[in-house]
């Protein structure tokens, strides 16, 4: 299974109420659904997790995490995102949300709603 973290608690700045994003390609959500019904975990989403990927995401909580799961339909959206999350890594914290989520939107290679 391909999966990457990213957002703050790849990148910074993490506090302890983040999230904890992981962008995961659409053929594994299938397997950490069935895993998390197996395991009477429930699942959720919110009206922004239209703005992940081709296909949006869901939420689930791990011990007091918000764990969100959020899916690159293809290859191309995937390298994306670790092409994001990589280069936001080289950067100094950004403490801004806003400014934050600009400067990952824009760095090349096609239009994200991170």
């Amino acid at each position: 299974m391909d999966f990457l973290i990213t957002g703050t608690r790849a990148y910074g700045p993490a506090r302890e109420d983040s999230d904890l994003d992981i962008v995961v390609k659409q053929d594994d959500v299938q397997s950490i659904l069935e895993y998390l019904i197996e395991h009477k975990i429930s699942t959720y989403a919110t009206p922004g997790q239209d703005n992940y990927g081709d296909n949006g995401g869901f939420y689930f909580d791990l011990f007091g995490i918000n764990v969100n799961i959020i899916i690159a339909q293809e290859e191309l959206e995937f390298n994306l995102w670790k092409l994001r999350t990589e280069r936001m890594k080289s950067l100094p914290d950004i403490e801004d949300r806003d400014t934050r989520l600009s400067v990952f939107r824009n760095e090349e290679g096609g239009d994200l709603n991170a």
